[in-house]
């Protein structure tokens, strides 16, 4: 099994994700609270007791325990919806009788998530370890999304925002233990973003097929007229940097904007695992010597327009814009408009 992907922040912004209206018991988080990241989009989730991530990241184990028994934090995981066969995670395939069948994580997750202890932490929390060599985060209730929240979950990844209060490290044998008690908590289905689209919302539908296709309720920048040849959508519940172009009634493009105030906007990536804030050579390694490379209209000759043609037309395709520092700060994909530089214009 692949090392899963991980990352600790510790954020001085209001986490995004309560405000939303989709939460059922919004309260409010302060802006101290520490936040942690496990994204295992990359890697299988099994079905067994323990879930055991290999070759964990330092800091935010580190995170982990430096927070137990010191009242709030944020705790978020990225998933991908499905989950492989039972047979294929057995460790022995012979006592399955057959393949099995693809499970939900929402019912089939294990609840226990288990890491490696690096050393480094070991001895920065000698005392307190007594010689554990793993970590178990152990939910007094259960740890992933409420069952009233199941039916938002269409896409083939979610977004899992959690306010957790974590308790004492308790140690057994070679195993430390943290109790989790989840506060609230809210889910944001994710996509991946290509020249055909975002996840189910597909170039060329209608608006009331891109609605139905998202799920979620959508905002519409429509104002007048019913002929307005351009106008956008987005999801009302987020990810609050992705928008939706309907030009002459049909979905054109989609884009996605850097939005320092929304984790999920970050966690989009494209099918080449592409997001905001990766880097000029991030985009040049992932997509080759394709790219046509152009100053960018507004931020001078250190800022660009890296575009990406699925066809030697030129009709469909994706655009990374890039700011001074390098970094993407915006991504389109679609028909011919991602080269539009003001939207609709």
């Amino acid at each position: 099994m692949q090392s899963a992907t991980l990352a600790v922040l510790t954020l001085g912004l209001t986490h995004f994700a309560f405000a939303s209206t989709a939460q059922e018991n919004p309260v409010a988080i302060p802006e101290t609270d520490p936040y942690v990241l496990f994204d295992l989009r990359d890697n299988f989730v099994w079905n067994l007791t323990h879930y055991q991530i290999l070759d964990p990241d330092e800091t935010m184990v580190e995170t982990l325990i430096t927070e137990a028994d010191q009242g709030q934090m944020v705790f978020d995981m990225v998933l991908r919806d499905t989950v492989p066969p039972y047979c294929e995670l057995r460790f022995d395939p012979t006592i399955c009788d057959d393949r099995g069948s693809p499970v939900n994580w929402f019912s089939d997750l294990p609840q226990t998530i288990c890491m490696d202890i690096p050393a480094n932490v070991s001895f920065n929390h000698a005392k307190q370890l007594k010689g554990a060599k793993f970590l178990c985060l152990e939910p007094r209730e259960k740890l992933f999304l409420p069952e009233s929240w199941q039916s938002q979950q269409t896409g083939a990844q979610t977004y899992l925002s959690q306010r957790i209060e974590p308790g004492a490290v308790t140690v057994r044998d070679d195993i430390a233990t943290i109790d989790i008690l989840v506060l609230d908590a809210i889910n944001t289905p994710l996509a991946t973003l290509s020249p055909e689209g975002y996840g189910d919302a597909k170039i060329g539908m209608t608006e009331d097929q891109v609605r139905t296709a998202m799920v979620e309720p959508m905002t519409s920048t429509r104002e007048g007229s019913e002929n307005n040849a351009c106008y956008h959508l987005q999801s009302a519940g987020g990810p609050t940097g992705l928008g939706f172009m309907m030009l002459d009634e049909k979905l054109a493009r989609v884009s996605v904007y850097a939005d320092e105030y929304d984790i999920a906007t970050s966690l989009i990536r494209t099918g080449h695992n592409i997001q905001v804030g990766d880097t000029i050579d991030d985009v040049l390694a992932a997509y080759g010597d394709n790219l046509i490379d152009e100053e960018h209209e507004y931020e001078g000759p250190d800022g660009r327009y890296l575009t990406w043609w699925e066809n030697d037309a030129k009709t469909s395709g994706i655009r990374f814009e890039t700011g001074p520092d390098g970094t993407v700060t915006a991504m389109h994909a679609g028909t011919g408009s991602i080269t539009l530089l003001e939207s609709c214009y």
